[in-house]
């Protein structure tokens, strides 16, 4: 039986239905602890691609160990084809996707994962769009097609229908696949003198999905415009579209005694759009489902997780946690079997009198046919969104598994993005890395706001997504490049990254192996897999944090009811501006989690915002606008323009004058103009003003601050609430350094810096409050960022202002004072600052302290040359004596010039007593390092440095006398692959899949440039 949701209510009543969390999370109990030492479930994830199905028993131990070595959680298990581009060959294949050895082997990955305290999740098909050999045309995507025939009546007419020329067609024989859905004779002569076609008519009608790309991103707009001057245009009449389906049968022979006049014949069908499973492996291939047919679903669920749950048991539920399917592509679909009906439960009308629009006629007028067009898309959506996510869920947990597909695109798509996500048990988006050779601009590769949307309106506690991804590069993409765009996403929402991609390479496929030909290459192949863990310990602390409490944001903004509805990149909308942060929510909650308590709008997790803010659109649904007013009228403050129809043909034409009675009630004469609110109940509607001064009249002030406003602009933040814990991420945009006066809408507790690259938690000794804010200095390296978390309770002792020399250093005398002047927290409570000087304390309470810092020594060079050693194993030289600091490019020597791998650098500091002596920090200051470097201070290690400033505190490692430094610094493969090309195939170092590096290819700088320092760092007591 075909399965429809009619009404938004009922799907709705299914989220609530949910049964027991399948993406359980236990909040910290010992937050300080735990960031230093993340627990697994705040750990990342990893895309774990099997290329062609080519991995077996010992590959999979080996990954699965490896990742459990470096602090990676879980993984998707993606079976998928291994190229479709020029830079990457097509790798070796090894059992067929869904045969006996596949899933032998899928089993013993489960087990191995099972023993090692991973989780796993599946793909659910091999590459993705769901589908594969077993589909068939009726199950797979549909499209409604057509042909026309003109008659003259007056006469029995007998003949053959046109098949449609779009037909898709199959086999060995090409047989054309085509389903009779109508046969309409549309009596012709009412039509108006010159009739243009509706605007944007392909997009509108689903016969396509690109094509709304503007310069800043997607123009959702466009399938509400129309031309105004040609709105009456008609080519016939509702009335004039007569059902002759019963005079054809199936095959197009029609029978008809035809009454006088002209007419249009048009022979309606569904057939298949052609979508494939894109990038498969063997076994995967074939033609993609059809996400409107809940049958579709079940075949897909059968034919793959259906059959390996049977496979392994009790592990499913226990190492296999969760089902996925990837990002829409599969285009334009817009017919199933069972939508005529689907359409009538949810509209209230058949569509049939009005599928010659769907050809490109326009009926009555152009008003009428959009509203057609309007209620035929949302069906789309919503059959798409019950008939395939939540059958999907429904079948996942019926075995104990979640699910977090990515069904909110980010393509262009005929869906409702957060209806989709919202079914998840975990929202899932995207996000690509910062690269010049695809999805350039930022709207093209961060797609992560609208997962995290979806998570905080329907109560998820995890915003998941694939990434940094990125088509072009090769291992040419290190931590300290990604760091940025992470930082992003983490500010946009993400609490869950899958790195993409882990590949499987086989050994006997050498170093640096296969590879996927997208994704930003993470396995233990990297040069720098025995670094990584300092990388994946950042990611794991920013998750930890963002993972407790609840979302801040004051805003709620409703998109709408039209389809396409996507929410795309975090961006500052003009009248909203800087220092306020948001959400989006859809039809659904709105309608079924929104109420209203002590003026704001409260959902049934606990999130809240202080308004909401409708589209700026004519059309709104009567249902959304019956619940506006009972929320106004309980309390809550809506922005936004007076809505003058009912979208869609629902209860058309009474509909507009029912919409027009409730929205004169609410908004009376609030236009923007006479007037630009009106209270309403206990609340009010506003039109006219800015969101930011409706905050700023209800006395809520910007979430953060700073004084230099024009910085807003490059940092960027995300606030959490978590019991006594106000958790604040902040991410600064920029290449250069940062010294700025932040403000935080926190009063009444003390602010700490927890530093995730390290886990260190230090307390902030100056701050201030005003005007509703805690005002503190904070300096943020370039693309540095920073947790700044408050916690409630005593406010101990501080500073409140410094001085130097006679000249305030904060509050800061300037806008935004050089970067040399910032003075940073240490752990122990005091100062570090590069700025000797008379320095003048005021603390709260207003006692002075007065503190002379004298000129620190000066830095101190290494004691000689460097010793060097580059592995003979990857063509290097062995043991060298370097005088200075170069590129390895720039070496005359062959096996250094093309060396990739690590290079171990030592040489000795003889330091003095009096350059250690109390009060002063001492920095290991490596300057520039391409790219990763592993420190170890007299025999002891140090840290990891991956990110900007390649500089560490080593005091605890210091003595007088000689200190020996070692540094182990990593670069990339590209070198040694580059080098390789000049060389004969039996002489090579490297092997693998990727062509892209010709002998003349540039190659990367790398290794330590410095210059290296000891520098000594002044400390000033704060206390």
């Amino acid at each position: 039986m075909f399965l429809f949701l009619a009404a938004a209510v009922s799907c709705s009543r299914q989220q609530r239905e949910h049964p027991a969390d399948l993406a359980a999370f236990t909040p910290s109990a010992d937050l300080e602890k735990d960031f230093k030492h993340p627990p697994d479930q705040n750990r990342p994830w990893a895309f774990w691609w099997w290329l062609e199905g080519n991995i077996d028993s010992a590959g999979i131990r080996k990954d699965l160990s490896e990742m459990k070595k470096v602090g990676i959680r879980g993984a998707i298990i993606f079976d998928a084809g291994s190229s479709s581009y020029t830079d990457v060959r097509r790798t070796a294949a090894g059992p067929a996707f869904m045969s006996p050895a596949w899933r032998k082997l899928f089993a013993y990955a489960n087990a191995v994962a099972d023993s090692l305290q991973l989780q796993l999740s599946l793909n659910i098909g091999s590459g993705w769009n769901d589908g594969g050999p077993w589909v068939t045309p009726e199950l797979a995507s549909q499209k409604l097609t057509w042909s026309r025939t003109d008659v003259k009546g007056g006469a029995s007419i007998r003949q053959q229908m046109p098949l449609p020329g779009n037909v898709f067609r199959y086999g060995a024989e090409q047989k054309p696949f085509f389903k009779p859905v109508a046969t309409l004779a549309i009596r012709l002569g009412d039509s108006s003198p010159v009739v243009t076609p509706l605007k944007y008519f392909d997009l509108k009608a689903v016969h396509r999905v690109t094509g709304i790309r503007t310069p800043d991103g997607y123009d959702w707009s466009i399938f509400l415009q129309e031309d105004s001057a040609t709105l009456q245009q008609h080519n016939a009449r509702i009335k004039d579209v007569i059902d002759i389906s019963d005079k054809t049968d199936s095959s197009g022979n029609l029978s008809w005694d035809a009454p006088p006049g002209d007419y249009a014949l048009l022979w309606f069908g569904y057939t298949g759009t052609g979508a494939k499973v894109s990038t498969s492996s063997p076994g995967g291939e074939g033609l993609a489902i059809d996400y409107m047919n809940p049958a579709a679903m079940d075949l897909q669920f059968e034919k793959v997780p259906g059959v390996l749950i049977r496979d392994i048991g009790p592990l499913a539920g226990r190492s296999l946690k969760y089902l996925h399917d990837d990002s829409w592509e599969l285009g334009a679909a817009n017919w199933t079997p069972g939508f005529r009906e689907a359409f009538r439960q949810k509209h209230g009308y058949d569509l049939l009198p009005y599928l010659p629009v769907m050809a490109g006629w326009i009926l009555e007028n152009k008003d009428v046919s959009n509203r057609f067009l309007t209620d035929f898309r949302r069906t789309i959506a919503d059959l798409i969104a019950q008939n395939h996510y939540t059958r999907f869920r429904q079948l996942a947990h019926a075995r104990g598994l979640g699910i977090h597909p990515e069904g909110g695109g980010p393509h262009p798509a005929p869906i409702d993005a957060l209806l989709n996500l919202g079914i998840n048990d975990v929202p899932m988006g995207e996000f690509w890395a910062r690269v010049k050779t695809h999805r350039v601009q930022d709207f093209e590769r961060i797609f992560v706001k609208q997962s995290a949307s979806a998570a905080h309106v329907y109560g998820r506690r995890y915003v998941q997504a694939e990434g940094p991804t990125s088509i072009g590069p090769q291992w040419e993409m290190d931590p300290r490049r990604l760091k940025p765009t992470i930082d992003r996403a983490f500010c946009e929402g993400l609490n869950r990254l899958v790195f993409h991609t882990f590949t499987h390479s086989p050994d006997s496929a050498g170093l640096p192996g296969f590879e996927y030909f997208a994704g930003t290459h993470f396995n233990p192949n990297i040069t720098w897999w025995k670094q990584a863990p300092a990388y994946v310990d950042y990611i794991a602390r920013c998750q930890l944090l963002l993972q407790q409490g609840l979302f801040v944001g004051d805003v709620c903004y409703y998109y709408g009811d039209n389809v396409p509805n996507q929410v795309h990149l975090k961006r500052t909308d003009p009248s909203l501006g800087e220092g306020y942060d948001y959400d989006v929510a859809n039809t659904d909650v709105l309608l079924n989690r929104m109420s209203v308590k002590d003026h704001r709008i409260f959902l049934p997790d606990g999130m809240h915002y202080e308004v909401l803010v409708l589209p700026p659109q004519k059309t709104m649904t009567l249902p959304v606008l019956k619940k506006i007013r009972q929320l106004v009228k309980e309390g809550a403050t809506v922005i936004g323009p007076r809505p003058r129809q009912a979208a869609g043909l629902d209860g058309y034409p009474q509909a507009d004058k029912t919409l027009e009675q409730i929205a004169d009630e609410v908004w009376r004469d609030a236009d923007g103009v006479h007037a630009v609110e009106h209270v309403f109940g206990k609340g009010k509607v506003v039109c006219g003003k800015t969101i930011r001064t409706v905050l700023q009249e209800r006395g809520v002030v910007p979430d953060f601050v700073a004084r230099d406003k024009k910085l807003l602009q490059d940092i960027d933040y995300i606030h959490r609430s978590f019991g006594k814990y106000e958790i604040y991420f902040l991410s600064n945009r920029r290449d250069t350094a940062q010294w700025l006066t932040a403000g935080f809408r926190v009063t009444g507790a003390a602010p700490q810096l927890w530093q995730p690259d390290n886990g260190s938690i230090v307390p902030q000794a100056v701050y201030d409050t005003a005007g509703g804010h805690t005002l503190l200095p904070l300096y943020l390296p370039p693309e540095g960022s920073i947790f700044v978390i408050f916690r409630k309770g005593e406010v101990p002792a501080h500073l409140v202002s410094v001085a130097r020399d006679g000249r305030t250093v904060f509050p800061f005398a300037t806008a935004q004072p050089p970067a040399e002047e910032r003075l940073e927290p240490a752990a122990d409570g005091q100062l570090m600052t590069a700025r000797p000087g008379q320095y003048t304390l005021k603390y709260a309470g207003g006692r002075t302290r007065d503190i002379t810092l004298t000129p620190p020594p000066a830095a101190v060079a290494p004691d000689s040359a460097w010793r060097v050693y580059f592995s003979p194993e990857w063509g290097g030289p062995g043991g060298v004596t370097m005088d200075s600091l170069i590129s390895w490019p720039k070496s005359t020597v062959t096996g250094i010039r093309y060396y990739s791998g690590t290079a171990v650098y030592r040489n000795t500091f003889s330091l003095q007593q009096t350059q250690l002596q109390e009060g002063r920090r001492v920095m290991l200051d490596l300057g520039s390092v391409q790219n990763l470097a592993e420190v170890s201070v007299n025999g002891k290690p140090a840290g990891v440095l991956w990110k900007l400033p390649f500089a560490l505190d080593v005091t605890p490692w210091i003595k007088a006398g000689r200190n020996t430094v070692e540094i182990r610094v990593a670069n990339l493969w590209p070198n040694r692959i580059i080098g390789d090309q000049q060389l004969p195939p039996g002489k090579r170092y490297t092997r693998t899949n990727v062509i892209k590096f010709k002998k003349d290819y540039p190659l990367l700088p790398s290794g330590l440039l410095g210059p290296v320092r000891v520098r000594f760092v002044p400390m000033l007591p704060a206390e």
